[in-house]
C-alpha cells in the first residue's frame, strides 16, 4: 500500500458497533479505557475456527498455532493514502456490505457497520482531523477492520470495529475468529506506546466492556460488540 504504514506485528456519531465473531457487542453510551496500568491486553491472539465434537455434536473453538492475525496501520494523510485505501480496503468493504441484507442479526450488523465506514471515510477525509483505517489479515485474506482517531488527538476515538461477515455464520468452520479482539487488543498496545492516557468509544454493550476494564462515561448515551 501507499498508506505511511505504522506496522507493529502485535475503538459519535453512530457505533457504533463492534462486532467481534463470538456475538454482537452493541453499547449504550460513551466508555472511556484508562491505558495506565491496563491488565486486559493478550497481544496478538491466536486465531481460531470452529469445529463440530464428533462425540457431542457441539462446536469447540480450535485453535491456529501456527499462524497470527498480521495487524498493520495505515494513516490517512494525503490523496496518496486515499487511492490506495480506495483499491485495497473499500472493495472488502463493499463486499461486506453486500451482508446488511442477511436474515442473520449479526450478519447484517457487519454489512451494515461495513457501509457506514465507507461512508465515514469518504466524508472525513480531508476535513483536518487526522484518521487511520487499522487491519487484521489472516494468510493475507482481510478479517477485521477499524476505523479511528490517530495517536496525536487527546483522547482518540474509535469509531468503528468489524470483522468479517462471511465467518459469523455459514464460513464459521473455514473463516477464521478472533480477529476483532486482536485487532482491539493491537490498537490499545499501540495508543499506550504513543502515550495515550484514554481512549473512547461509543458502545450498547456495556457488559463486554465493563469485564475488559472499560469505565462508562456519566449520562452518555448506543453500538458496540465482542470476540
Amino acid at each position: 500500500m501507499k498508506f505511511k504504514n505504522i506496522f507493529f506485528g502485535f475503538l459519535r456519531t453512530w457505533l457504533l458497533v463492534a462486532i467481534f465473531y463470538s456475538g454482537l457487542l452493541c453499547a449504550a453510551g460513551d466508555m472511556i479505557l484508562i491505558l495506565e496500568g491496563h491488565p486486559y491486553v493478550v497481544s496478538n491472539p491466536s486465531p481460531y475456527f470452529f469445529r463440530k465434537d464428533p462425540n457431542t455434536g457441539n462446536l469447540i473453538k480450535v485453535y491456529d498455532a501456527k499462524n497470527d492475525f498480521q495487524l498493520e496501520t495505515y494513516v490517512l494523510e494525503s490523496e496518496d493514502d486515499f487511492e490506495s485505501y480506495d483499491v485495497e480496503i473499500k472493495p472488502v468493504l463493499l463486499d461486506w456490505e453486500e451482508e446488511e441484507y442477511s436474515i442473520e442479526p449479526e450478519v447484517k450488523s457487519a454489512g451494515r457497520l461495513s457501509k457506514k465506514m465507507i461512508g465515514d471515510i469518504e466524508r472525513e477525509f480531508g476535513n483536518g482531523i487526522p484518521k487511520e483505517i487499522h487491519v487484521a489479515t489472516y494468510k493475507g485474506d482481510i478479517e477485521a477492520l477499524a476505523y479511528s482517531d490517530s495517536a496525536e488527538m487527546e483522547v482518540p476515538e474509535i469509531d468503528i470495529i468489524v470483522a468479517n461477515p462471511n465467518g459469523m455464520v455459514t464460513g464459521q468452520m473455514t473463516i477464521p475468529k478472533g480477529g476483532g479482539s486482536s485487532l482491539m487488543d493491537y490498537m490499545i498496545q499501540r495508543y499506550r506506546i504513543r502515550g495515550v492516557e484514554r481512549i473512547k468509544l461509543y458502545s450498547i454493550n456495556d457488559e463486554y466492556y465493563l469485564n475488559r476494564g472499560w469505565k462508562r462515561v456519566p449520562e452518555s448515551g448506543a453500538c458496540g460488540g465482542g470476540e
